[in-house]
């Protein structure tokens, strides 16, 4: 099992296993390159496109099972899964994830090979990253860019996002090892982006239009009893009662299903807190489930939805719902399994594309301004596509959670990070309120300027910047990657092709 001609696939394993440690909350960010390197090594000794694709598939299950291990917890601590069946559950769930970055580096081998190999290895992490964006709804999570909210290549995520991040990464990554192999110092060029980064991190895409002052509320409910009948005023007087010590923010932020009444039933407890809310000049942003009610078009139909009350306005329901958790595939085969698929609230409608930002009041002395919020909920922050087209028009940046599901674990924690991660790219400030942590704000630099741990039930008020201007980042989306990826590979296959021809 441990021959000479296994190395190559124990080296994908250990490659992968390491590469979540280089990301929240260790950021050990030299284990990314370490990680990555060990793949191209692996894919450097893989002679036929099987080859390639079982060793990219090793490094991947590896990385997302050690990487996503925290879907246990909401499985079984919170799903009612047992343990024999949660335990392989997360294990399919990794060996699935890991077909993605299989199937494009077998198609690398297969179209490539070792033609341009550092430049194709780039250019392919980063497709196989993008890929597993929008595949099957897209899980955008441990992208190796995201370890870098801190590093000289910070610099590189307004522009380039932290897909460019990743692509410099597995540049360098592939560089070192064909330096250590040959001795051709002329491929350390890839290096200067580094350097580069720095200096890009100088620069301020972004200006600030004024400040407004904020406050988050963590209510700290209990997962298991979230949901019970019984419990549904006592929270509802639980996140009035924390709000009150937050009277006079222009912003209040609770949050995903803050309110575990429907939006039509809570209203009649909302417009009366409202009341309270705008004699002291205070919106309430928080999350609720939303059902359309009858004799419209949608009726019965159930979103995912935050609104905005008090001296504030907007409704906003959910575009990306998380697959098994708010929306079930082939819905009617597979309820009634597994008890994780019969939780409460577990079949959503996905929101419109088209919504407007929620209104805030902003009160400055005798001059009161409108700010405009662009909501997210849960892992609609890790969508650097969605927040980038409804940044562009928005002061700040708000994005509730309930990370109660994933517990004190790895979940919440790289969650938090993939929060900081939008805020460097859009040059934008966000607000963060979870039920049970991590809440934060975070400035457009991504750096957190106040935060609540998990499990702690508090808040806190701060003062934020509203910002306006586009990064670059926004402006060109993805595009320029695009082109720059299949370039490349379109030249290596050439080259390869001539090769043999």
């Amino acid at each position: 099992m441990f021959t000479r001609a296994a190395l190559p696939s124990w080296i994908a394993i250990l490659g992968g296993a390491v590469f979540p440690f280089a990301l929240a909350p260790f950021f050990y960010w030299p284990l990314g390159l370490i990680s990555l390197a060990a793949l191209f090594f692996s894919l450097q000794h893989s002679a036929t496109t099987g080859a390639a694709f079982k060793r990219a598939w090793l490094f991947g299950f590896a990385q997302f099972g050690l990487g996503v291990s925290w879907i246990y917890v909401s499985m079984h601590n919170h799903g009612g899964t047992p343990v024999w069946l949660a335990v392989p559950a997360v294990g399919l769930f990794a060996g699935f994830l890991a077909l993605i970055p299989a199937t494009w580096f077998a198609l690398r081998q297969k179209l490539s090979s070792q033609s341009l190999a550092v430049f194709s290895f780039a250019a392919y992490w980063f497709l196989q990253e993008w890929g597993r964006s929008w595949f099957l709804t897209g899980f955008p999570w441990l992208y190796a860019g995201d370890a870098h909210l801190s590093t000289v290549l910070a610099g590189w995520a307004p522009i380039t996002g932290a897909y460019g991040i990743s692509f410099i990464l597995a540049l360098t990554a592939a560089a070192i090892v064909v330096v250590a192999q040959t001795r051709n110092w002329a491929y350390l060029i890839p290096l200067l982006l580094w350097p580069a980064g720095d200096a890009l991190r100088n620069l301020n895409w972004t200006h600030n239009i004024g400040t407004m002052t904020v406050g988050v509320v963590q209510g700290n409910v209990e997962q298991n009893r979230k949901w019970l009948n019984e419990e549904i005023f006592p929270t509802i007087d639980r996140y009035q009662e924390d709000t009150r010590s937050l009277f006079g923010n222009d912003l209040i932020l609770w949050p995903e299903t803050a309110i575990t009444l429907l939006y039509q039933r809570y209203q009649p407890y909302m417009e009366l807190f409202a009341e309270e809310l705008q004699a002291h000049n205070s919106t309430v942003i928080t999350g609720i489930p939303f059902r359309w009610p009858r004799g419209t078009e949608l009726e019965g139909e159930y979103h995912n939805s935050i609104i905005a009350f008090g001296d504030g306005e907007g409704v906003y329901h959910k575009q990306r719902l998380v697959p098994f958790g708010e929306y079930i595939p082939l819905e009617s085969a597979i309820r009634g399994l597994i008890p994780f698929f019969d939780l409460p609230m577990s079949s959503f409608r996905a929101g419109d594309p088209e919504q407007d930002l929620l209104k805030v009041t902003v009160h400055s002395g005798e001059q009161n301004d409108l700010a405009l919020i662009a909501p997210y909920i849960c892992y609609e922050i890790a969508y650097p596509d969605l927040v980038l087209q409804t940044a562009r028009n928005a002061d700040l940046l708000v994005t509730i959670s309930n990370d109660a599901w994933f517990g004190d674990s790895l979940g919440p924690k790289q969650h938090m990070a993939l929060a900081q991660m939008r805020a460097l790219e859009t040059g934008r400030w966000v607000l963060r309120s979870t039920n049970t942590g991590i809440s934060a704000l975070v400035n457009h630099h991504g750096d957190i300027i106040q935060r609540i741990p998990v499990g702690e039930r508090t808040g806190f008020s701060a003062v934020a910047e509203r910002r306006t201007g586009e990064t670059l980042y926004m402006r060109t989306g993805l595009t320029p990657l695009l082109i720059l990826a299949f370039g490349l590979i379109g030249l290596a296959a050439l080259i390869r092709g001539k090769r043999h021809g």
